[in-house]
């Protein structure tokens, strides 16, 4: 990938820049709280030290219920379409849009829009099994969320087809407040998010929960560089997950980021129990061949 000072690429209006926050937790039934508690800082005096978390986390022998919990800001919505083609085995997976507040909309023909997706929605699941919802397919979220400028979305993701039993059962977790996850054990993700505040993210599959911090990294360098998001690659998902692996939360403030010698050099704080000044970790991209490094090997 060559920069759009070098080629005229995608230059496109920076937002401002602003602080990205993760943090994962791992929720289970099954949990033990008599883990190893940390002496040694890795999440802060008298937590739960995260390296007996991690290994939890990944232990195929965990219940099914369990999921892991990502909460990012900021985060933007036409990257779920590319976070589910890389999590899907064959890219079948269903939408099922439980709420949403639409600010406007973006298009001149929102009212065809809408009809598109609703008969889209019959294709799909037949007349009377969506009670009332839209169930898509990633093509049609995709015009979805290019269409309409959302405020507020839930939404659960399912692996294969969906009939009016298990979008009840959606629906009354969702509105017990419980996760939605709970519901149906083909739910892939499910999405809570926020165009002001902080996007939750949750999912059985620790692969796509990275995917996804890795697509708004991608996404927070394309704001920097102003190119277009799809113009910058994620980071190397091993990248990722040595990120999450070291504490479960990431800081990244645009004071700790340096852009010299043609590469992005970004300062993380992983340790934040005290993340006022220091940073402990980072990454460096470098445009000019769309590389990622982790700062320790540059």
């Amino acid at each position: 990938m060559e920069s759009n000072m070098e080629n005229g690429g995608h230059q496109m209006e920076p937002n401002p820049l602003k602080a990205l926050r993760a943090s994962l937790d791992f929720e289970s039934e099954s949990w033990d709280e008599s883990v190893i508690i940390n002496e040694d800082g890795c999440g802060g005096s008298g937590s739960k030290c995260f390296t007996s978390f991690w290994e939890d986390a990944m232990d195929p022998a965990r219940d099914l219920a369990a999921y892991h919990r990502l909460s990012i800001t900021p985060f933007e919505l036409a990257d779920l379409v590319s976070v589910w083609h890389f999590a899907s085995k064959w890219n079948q997976g269903l939408n099922i849009i439980i709420d949403c507040e639409v600010n406007r909309a973006l298009v001149d023909d929102a009212l065809g829009v809408l009809r598109t997706l609703h008969h889209r929605t019959v294709d799909l699941v037949g007349t009377d099994n969506a009670n009332g919802l839209l169930v898509l397919d990633d093509d049609a979220l995709a015009l979805y969320v290019a269409s309409f400028e959302i405020d507020q979305l839930q939404m659960v993701r399912v692996e294969g087809p969906v009939d009016r039993s298990d979008i009840n059962a959606i629906l009354n977790k969702a509105t017990e407040g419980e996760s939605v996850l709970e519901a149906e054990l083909r739910a892939t993700c499910s999405v809570e998010y926020r165009a002001d505040g902080s996007t939750i993210l949750e999912s059985r599959r620790i692969d796509l929960i990275a995917a996804a911090l890795g697509a708004d990294l991608a996404g927070y360098v394309a704001n920097i560089l102003r190119l277009a998001r799809r113009d910058v690659p994620r980071p190397p998902q091993q990248q990722v997950m040595q990120l999450l692996a070291r504490s479960g939360s990431i800081l990244i403030r645009p004071k700790d980021i340096e852009v010299n010698g043609g590469m992005i050099d970004i300062g993380i704080c992983t340790n934040l129990a005290e993340p006022a000044d220091s940073t402990d970790t980072g990454l460096i991209f470098y445009p000019t061949d769309g590389v990622w490094k982790s700062s320790e090997a540059a």
